[in-house]
């Protein structure tokens, strides 16, 4: 029996292992290209005719190794030329059909009378596929195409192997080591290109996922960015006085405690002015004057003052300037130099009244300095408006 020893029991194994997982992963594996599923269904030949030779082999050791021989030289005729047709080609379609074919034709074949007559043309033509495959084979490694490369190893390998069985009419353990290379390679080529296909498309739907993510992200960020700015801008909308622009009352008492508790040793003096007869203003020109002339000193206020000066309008006519580290006296020049400004330069002319306290020494809390201010100012309208009044002098 010719599979009694133990290398052509391991053999038959391989053969029988390689063939049903290779014919297998053809139906089971459904993302695969065309051409890798005829390449996989081709394996029904040894798979089939190997079996068969296992039970000829009880009776015949010839026939046996001819089974074997025709089903290896058909194997590698089908899968050479399935090798060199462009995998986008029609013609693949007929290829499914074609082991199923040449699995009678085998049978055939493998007869005595008719294999010993076909012996020097099966050896010729598994010597071609040798030939073909290694000149592919050299190419794809030049041109480094790795997914056809395992194919082309595959095929040449076994073309070697087959050509061993021929010459010595046996199964030796280098043609049980080739077979083993030959078969793992073909494995290898269809597990890259079916498999191959799914992680490539996997890795698209992947990057495709980063990259929506990435947007959705980026998306996000922008409208979060844009939500804050619009509330910065609503925030600051809600401090700023909508016919000056200045600060509102709330917001520059809001300043002043923070200047008080960030730097309780620093000093800072308070302005604090109206238009003098403002009521008579409105009565007599009208409100729109009246508008005209609180927007021109808002005008006059956003010139004259520093830049870290803190401007706000108080109420109405009423307006009140924060001066940094400021004492009293140089806050007293400041006034009466913006107060002559407006006498001169305003139109319609106007003059304001203003009253002027220090921190700390008018006060140490905001409400106390607004209340002081507020005293010097109504002591500059006693004195017949115009005029500037520092607390400290009452």
């Amino acid at each position: 029996m010719l599979f009694l020893n133990l290398e052509n029991q391991l053999l038959l194994i391989l053969v029988l292992t390689f063939s049903f997982w290779l014919f297998i992963s053809a139906f089971v594996i459904k993302l695969q290209p065309l051409k890798t599923r005829a390449f996989g269904m081709a394996f029904i030949i040894p798979l089939l005719m190997t079996s068969a030779s296992f039970l000829v082999s009880v009776y015949n050791k010839s026939d046996a190794i001819s089974l074997f021989v025709i089903a290896h030289l058909l194997l590698l005729v089908d899968c050479t030329f399935i090798m060199l047709i462009n995998k986008d080609s029609d013609s693949l379609k007929v290829f499914p059909i074609m082991p199923f074919i040449l699995i009678g034709l085998g049978f055939y074949l493998s007869s005595m009378a008719i294999y010993s007559r076909l012996f020097w043309v099966i050896r010729f033509l598994i010597l071609v596929t040798l030939v073909v495959n290694l000149v592919l084979l050299i190419n794809m490694m030049f041109h480094k195409e790795k997914d056809q490369m395992m194919g082309f190893a595959g095929l040449f390998i076994l073309s070697f192997s087959s050509e061993l069985t021929l010459l010595s009419r046996e199964f030796s353990v280098e043609t049980l080591i080739l077979m083993a290379l030959g078969y793992f390679s073909c494995a290898a080529y269809v597990y890259r290109n079916a498999f191959g296909n799914f992680f490539k498309e996997y890795k698209q739907s992947t990057d495709a996922l980063k990259r929506m993510n990435t947007s959705i992200q980026t998306e996000v960020i922008k409208r979060v960015e844009a939500i804050e700015r619009s509330n910065r801008k609503l925030l600051e909308k809600s401090k700023t006085d909508s016919m000056t622009g200045l600060l509102v009352k709330s917001a520059v008492i809001e300043k002043l405690d923070n200047f008080i508790e960030r730097a309780p040793k620093s000093t800072l003096s308070l302005l604090m002015f109206d238009i003098d007869r403002f009521k008579r203003i409105n009565d007599t020109l009208g409100h729109q004057i009246g508008d005209q002339c609180i927007r021109n000193l808002t005008n006059y206020i956003q010139t004259s003052f520093r830049q870290d000066d803190i401007l706000g309008r108080y109420g109405g006519d009423e307006f009140i300037v924060l001066l940094p580290d400021t004492t009293s006296v140089k806050a007293f020049l400041i006034a009466d130099r913006f107060r002559e400004l407006i006498q001169n330069k305003s139109n319609p002319e106007i003059t304001i009244s203003i009253g002027i306290s220090n921190y700390p020494t008018d006060g140490k809390t905001a409400q106390s300095l607004i209340e002081a201010a507020d005293k010097a100012l109504y002591s500059s309208k006693e004195k017949g408006r115009n005029t500037v009044t520092l607390f400290s002098t009452l």
